[in-house]
Parts: C-alpha cells; sequence; structure tokens
C-alpha cells in the first residue's frame, strides 16, 4: 500500500481500533441536545486518532529497540525479524520499514478531523480546544516519523487530494515544523474554554492530569522541550551557535510543562489496552510477545552502587531467562541472551509517550547548554538517586563527560521507551552502539518503503524518494 492510498483512508477505519476498551468506548450521545451528533463525530474522531497512536506504539517500540541496540525480536520462524535490521544497506521492502503507514494514516485522519471541527456547532473556544488537539497530535506524529526516518526528512504536507504526491522535506524542516506545529496548537489550547468537545482516555489521567485544555497545554510543552533538544544537539541552523536558542526554548516550554523533580517521576501521558475481547492488548508484554528480548549488554554497562549491587532501575525492569535465547537460524544471525523485561507487568499495563524523568532529564541537558552546570548536576543527581538508587556524583569535567553521564541516565531511565536510537544519534555516538557481528551494520534511520517510492518514480526533484543511506 502506498502513502497515496494510505493517508486518504477514511476516518472510520482508524476509528474501529479504539471502538472497543472501556476507555476508548464512544459515550451516548443520544440525548436530545442539538449538540448530539456534531459531539458523537468529534468522538469518534478523537478515539480514532488516540487509537490508531496506540496501535502503533510496539511497532515504533520495536524498530527503536533493536536499531538502539536496546532490545533482539527472536521470533522462532523467521530470522527476519531480527536480521533485517541489521543488514547493509537495509532493505526497502523488509522488515525495516515499519510504522510508515501508521503515522500517514493518522495524519489524514487529523486532516478529517479538521474539516470536522470546522463544520461542528460548537463554541469558538470549544473549536480552540479540538484544535489545540489536532495540532499537538499532528506534532507528535510527525516527531515519531522523523525520529525514525531522520535524515531522509518527512512528507509534512497532507492535502485534499490523498492521491495527489507531496514533496520530502528536510530533517531540520520537519523538526521546525514540528516545533511551530506545538506552539501553534498551545496558543489554540490556552484560548479554549474548560473541556474538549470529546473525552480522553484514561491514559490522561491516570497518571496526572491532561485531560482537559488547560492540563494538556502541559503535555503540548514537554513535546515542544523534547523537540527543542533534539534541533539543538543536532545542529539545526535555527537554533543558532551550540544550538543555544532551542536549548532555552526547552527551557522555556519546561516552565509550562508538569515537570516536578520532586513529584512522581511517572506522572506524565500513557497509551491504555484492554484484555476485552477484539480490543488491543499491551504487545511490549512479555506474555502477550515473548520473543522481545533485552540485549545482553545491559547487564555490563549497567551503573552500580557503592555496593557494587546493579541500579535499581536494571532491577525493575529486566528480568533472567530461565535458559538463554538465540537466534533463529544459528549464530549467524546474532547473538545469544539471558536476559528479557519485566518493565510491562501485565497485557494492560499502559505505555508511556512523555512523562516527568524525562523531562527532568531534558531539563539537565538544556541546562548545561545554557551554561548552568550545577542545576544540570541537581538534575542528573535526583534521577542516579532517586530513580536508581545510585550515589550523587560530582561535577562535570567537560562536556563530554556530560554527555556520557546523560546518555548512561537516559538509557536506565527511559529503557525502551524509544530514545536511545535517537540520543546516541542526535549526539553523534551512533558507532558506540555494539555490532553484535562482524556482518552487522549500524543504522542512523530506517528506510522509506519501496511501494512508496515505486509510485514516485519518473516524478523531480524531492517528489521522488531520497537516495538511500547506508549505514556504518
Amino acid at each position: 500500500m502506498t502513502k497515496h492510498l494510505l493517508v486518504g483512508v477514511t476516518l472510520a477505519a482508524a476509528t474501529l481500533l479504539g471502538a472497543c476498551s472501556d476507555d476508548l468506548t464512544i459515550p451516548n450521545f443520544n440525548s436530545p441536545t442539538p449538540d448530539s451528533e456534531a459531539g458523537a463525530d468529534l468522538q469518534l474522531a478523537a478515539s480514532g486518532i488516540l487509537g490508531q497512536d496506540r496501535a502503533s506504539y510496539a511497532g515504533y517500540m520495536n524498530n527503536f529497540g533493536i536499531l538502539g541496540r536496546e532490545i533482539y525480536n527472536y521470533f522462532p520462524t523467521d530470522a527476519r525479524s531480527h536480521t533485517h535490521f541489521f543488514q547493509n544497506p537495509l532493505d526497502p521492502s523488509g522488515f525495516a520499514t515499519g510504522n510508515w503507514t501508521g503515522p500517514y494514516l493518522n495524519l489524514r485522519n487529523l486532516f478529517n478531523l479538521r474539516a470536522t471541527i470546522t463544520a461542528a456547532p460548537i463554541s469558538d473556544a470549544q473549536k480552540s480546544a479540538a484544535n489545540g488537539f489536532a495540532g499537538t497530535y499532528e506534532a507528535y506524529t510527525l516527531l515519531m516519523v522523523t525520529a525514525q526516518r531522520h535524515d531522509y526528512g518527512a512528507i509534512v504536507d497532507i492535502v485534499e487530494d490523498p492521491r495527489a504526491p507531496q514533496p520530502f522535506v528536510s530533517r531540520d524542516s520537519v523538526q521546525n515544523w514540528i516545533a511551530n506545529k506545538l506552539d501553534e496548537a498551545h496558543g489554540q489550547l490556552t484560548a479554549a474554554g474548560a473541556a474538549f468537545p470529546f473525552v480522553l482516555h484514561s491514559g490522561f489521567t491516570g497518571h496526572g492530569n491532561f485531560a482537559d485544555p488547560a492540563n494538556f497545554a502541559k503535555y503540548n510543552r514537554a513535546l515542544k522541550a523534547r523537540i527543542s533538544v533534539w534541533r539543538a544537539a543536532l545542529g539545526n541552523p535555527a537554533c543558532g551557535a551550540g544550538g543555544a536558542t532551542c536549548y532555552q526554548d526547552a527551557l522555556t516550554a519546561l516552565t509550562g510543562s508538569f515537570i516536578d523533580p520532586t513529584g512522581d517521576l511517572g506522572v506524565g501521558v500513557y497509551n491504555v489496552y484492554s484484555a476485552e475481547s477484539g480490543d488491543l492488548r499491551n504487545g511490549l508484554n512479555a506474555t502477550v510477545d515473548p520473543d522481545k528480548l533485552a540485549h545482553p549488554s545491559l547487564t555490563a554497562d549497567a551503573p552500580r552502587k557503592a555496593d557494587s549491587s546493579i541500579d535499581d532501575r536494571y532491577t525493575a525492569k529486566i528480568r533472567t531467562l530461565e535458559t538463554s535465547r538465540g537466534p533463529t537460524g544459528g549464530a549467524g544471525n546474532g547473538i545469544p541472551t539471558d536476559i528479557g523485561f519485566k518493565m510491562f507487568s501485565t497485557p494492560t499495563t499502559q505505555t508511556p509517550i512523555i512523562r516527568n524523568e524525562e523531562l527532568i532529564l531534558i531539563r539537565a541537558e538544556a541546562r548545561y547548554f545554557t551554561g548552568d552546570a550545577p542545576g544540570a548536576l541537581a538534575d542528573i543527581n535526583t534521577i542516579r538517586t532517586r530513580s536508581g538508587g545510585l550515589a550523587a556524583r560530582g561535577a562535570f569535567a567537560n562536556a563530554d563527560d556530560f554527555v556520557t553521564e546523560l546518555l548512561l541516565q537516559r538509557r536506565m531511565s527511559l529503557l525502551w521507551e524509544g530514545h536511545r536510537w535517537v540520543d546516541v544519534r542526535r549526539f553523534g555516538r551512533l558507532a558506540t552502539l555494539p555490532k553484535d557481528l562482524p556482518t552487522f551494520a549500524i543504522h542512523g534511520q530506517q528506510p522509506i518503503p519501496s511501494a512508496e517510492c515505486d509510485v514516485r518514480r519518473g516524478l523531480e526533484g524531492n517528489l521522488q524518494c531520497p537516495a538511500i543511506i547506508p549505514g556504518i
């Protein structure tokens, strides 16, 4: 299926993905009010967008985890679930092309939601709230696309005709678009009334309250802080020398977010799951998918406490396998591991989109690179002591020492939440990832699917797919 088809899929297709569980069930709009039909349309749209987003999550984490050497996917009957991520170059028709259809389906759904908002007989404040929700999710969706496709850039324009090819734009342009869209959406959320004209699921209320426009705006600011430090570390020209402008943008955004260094580190926005028939379970849970195993380097690399015991985050998230597992098809397809995950304890455990622990580490980064090394050290030590059970450390010797410490703390705190691959790439440290075997390669981006590129052959300029980038 090509992008021209997928971005034209009707809204109802994604709505069905989220319509079964209690959290994502559509409320009863049968009461005899003038706005009941409009309310039902908006609820269907919002629930469909959230349902499609959570349907993509396990695929994202699989891709980020394998490419970032956090996991192996040792599916017992098909070695390609593992090896397709390590060949060089990556096969644009292979397993490593995942999560292209889902995001663009949701961007089409968001395009349709905008039209529904415009036509709905609701107040201007409610329209502002709904448009703020839409803009935040447009930005978040493309944030995930650029995290995966990186130097290939992305397609940002969704137009009325889903079969009209739109251009690829550069990585920096995509990330600038995301930052600007988040700011636009934030303005709409702050101009909104007290409530959305639809109901959000319990992933917005189970770990804090983000279910009304004012508090949802804090989620928006958290995402703005994330994209700001990405842009800064990557040397985006819009960020100025040393990324200073974007690092300051991150600090400003954090003041409007839900950051709290003394509060619950798990506060944030989450995806929800259900064990009900026909609904989606958490695909990262070890019983739902027993073949996603932890990379063995975690054991050697995890920090140790003063008594030589291992970091609390390791013991909370990692389990020892009863029998070591190896790849399908022999040792030439990978190396064995004796550890797996226990961090998603049940098939309905919620999965984080962004949470307080990440925000504290974002602030540490932004503080250090805007000249506040003591503030950065305080944030790093908050995470070391509160999350890892480690002793506080002393001052950073230099920027390299800080980045090494930052990446270690992010690796442990945000394990299998989609960050390690992004982090080593944005700091120019892809080569520090283990190759595992001499025949394996390390890649900085996932390929654009061949089905997308095939329909663009013969077009000119950036209407064509970007050239394939080999790994190292």
